[in-house]
């Protein structure tokens, strides 16, 4: 998926810096209560014999052949003890393999402990944890990487669709109208001859779309039934205009199957909540119209209607969402400048760039209010809505300087002065750690009249010059009218600072970073990540002190 396709709707950033792993062989303590001072810790001799624990085999280097040649089908995962995304998929894993063995399936599931066995986990190009490979007919060198949820159900939609049919044969309306009735939604290939390229590239798509029921037919008899003249993939629903067709001309191209399923896969007015994150992340909609409202005030529902009447217009080019207030988005509020009090609400987003979008203050919200701002942000007649607090009175008065929004253009392109500026998040360990150098920096500096050290608080604040991926940002505008905008990439110290500012905003040659400040900042740019609500893909990551939900579903693998 690109980084691109997500919805961001919080104030709350993916930090890019990875937890240091805990030591894997336990802290002294922990060695002292397992054996006696001065004896040698007893290893367990590996052997062929593959053992399970709660299910999943237990595999290392020693027996990993001996199980991929007894299990045709053996989904692997590859983890390490210290990472914290592991502890929580373990019992996850354990209940999937305990379900696979309750019915007739011939997948096994295992698992291998990468750090003691690092010869798997090279051999394998494992730099992730947990790395889950599916391994088919004993074959080692061909494994294929899992990409489905985390979740059981996950899991076992995963493998169903790789051990059985990933379409459902279809001979005749009987079994279509079987299928329809047991789905919200499914999708139909009805192909003349179930031979060449097209067939092919449906079965691929159905191979990896595991949360869609596909099925499949090369039945006259249902060309006629359901008036189909060509080729067609048919989309039905429960919901909406109930079915949707994509005629076949030349050739069935996968790109565009995956596109119309993901956009007519989506009512067209979509509720923001965990069962719908993923249809709302993976679809290649990027204008996302938000609805904010109160769940519980029937005058906010009836609103609701307007909303609706307005969705058809504008589907596969603008993304139709409510939020209701009620629950757990305080973060989302805070992130486009609202609070509850300012519910109901319209906000329109571009997850491409970024920018937000509203209706003037006091519009009211109606079909045509509606219909307006998304037609104003298609065609660029509405300018982006740019979040700013109130100018503090004392916002000079302090060797940093202040800056908002509202005063921030003023003061970074004054042509008498160089201004160094610290794009902040209040939450964001890294800012905190900077914090008493940026002090100690304009300190220094405050008795001259050429150079001015500044910060901002970037998630309060927005400026349509300068756009912010991570925190801290550090950017230098030199004096002069050309308005020019130098990133500063050294080290975050007082020294470099310094150097920076005495060498007209030039680092000297010899100052090559030791650590990139790439990796040591909070970064949004993973756009999906911003917020995510499954619980599987969430972790809280207290380095970066106070913000809470970020995307965690990889650990960094650490080989020594």
């Amino acid at each position: 998926m690109r980084p691109r396709q997500a919805l961001v709707l919080a104030a709350l950033a993916l930090c890019a810096g990875v937890l240091p792993p805990r030591p894997v062989h336990g802290t002294g303590e922990e060695q002292e209560s397992g054996t006696e001072e001065g004896e040698e810790k007893e290893t367990k001799v590996k052997t062929e014999e593959v053992t399970e624990e709660e299910g999943v085999l237990v595999l290392h280097g020693v027996n990993f052949a001996r199980a991929l040649e007894e299990n045709p089908s053996l989904l692997v995962e590859f983890y390490a003890p210290w990472c914290g995304h592991c502890q929580r998929f373990e019992p996850v894993y354990s209940e999937a393999a305990a379900a696979l063995r309750g019915r007739p399936s011939p997948v096994r599931l295992a698992k291998v402990d990468a750090v003691e066995e690092k010869d798997l986990a090279e051999e394998f190009g494992v730099t992730s944890f947990p790395t889950l490979k599916f391994f088919t007919k004993g074959e080692r060198g061909n494994a294929a990487d899992f990409t489905g949820k985390r979740t059981v159900k996950g899991v076992l939609q995963w493998l169903d669709r790789r051990t059985g049919p990933s379409a459902v044969l279809l001979q005749d309306r009987e079994n279509v109208e079987e299928l329809i009735s047991a789905h919200n939604l499914v999708v139909v290939g009805f192909f003349t001859s179930l031979d060449g390229d097209d067939v092919k590239s449906f079965y691929e798509v159905a191979l990896n779309m595991e949360d869609v029921v596909f099925g499949i037919s090369s039945s006259a008899e249902l060309f006629t039934e359901y008036q189909l003249e060509k080729d067609t993939v048919v989309l039905f629903k429960t919901f909406d205009e109930k079915r949707t067709d994509l005629l076949i001309e030349e050739k069935l191209d996968i790109d565009i199957l995956i596109s119309f399923i993901q956009n007519n896969s989506l009512e067209l007015v979509i509720t923001f909540s965990e069962e719908n994150a993923d249809k709302i992340f993976n679809s290649k909609v990027h204008k996302h119209l938000l609805f904010f409202l109160n769940g519980t005030l029937d005058s906010h529902k009836a609103l609701v209607s307007h909303y609706q009447a307005v969705a058809s217009e504008f589907k596969g080019k603008v993304m139709f969402i409510t939020i209701d207030i009620t629950g757990a988005v305080s973060h989302v509020l805070n992130y486009f400048g609202l609070s509850e009090s300012d519910a109901p609400a319209l906000r329109l987003i571009d997850t491409d760039s970024l920018k937000k979008y509203a209706a003037e203050a006091g519009t009211a919200i109606t079909a045509e209010t509606t219909r307006a701002l998304c037609q104003g942000v298609l065609d660029g007649s509405i300018k982006p809505h740019l979040m700013s607090q109130p100018i503090p009175e004392d916002w000079d008065k302090t060797p940093v300087k202040v800056l908002v929004g509202k005063n921030f253009d003023a003061v970074v392109f004054d042509e008498a002065r160089n201004v160094l500026v610290e794009f902040y998040a209040p939450w964001c360990g890294h800012c905190q750690e900077l914090a008493p150098v940026w002090e100690e920096l304009a300190e220094k500096y405050k008795g001259r009249d050429d150079i001015i050290i500044a910060n901002m608080d970037a998630t309060a604040n927005e400026v349509e010059s300068v756009g912010v991926s991570g925190y801290p940002t550090i950017k230098y505008f030199p004096a002069g009218t050309e308005r020019k905008v130098v990133d500063y990439n050294g080290n975050r110290d007082l020294e470099s600072f310094s150097k920076f500012l005495d060498n007209g905003g030039v680092l000297p040659e010899e100052e090559i970073p030791q650590t990139p400040a790439a990796k040591m900042s909070c970064d949004h740019r993973a756009l999906k990540s911003i917020l995510r609500l499954r619980k599987d893909r969430v972790s809280v990551m207290k380095r970066c002190g106070q913000f809470q939900y970020v995307l965690g579903s990889k650990c960094q693998a650490v080989f020594t």
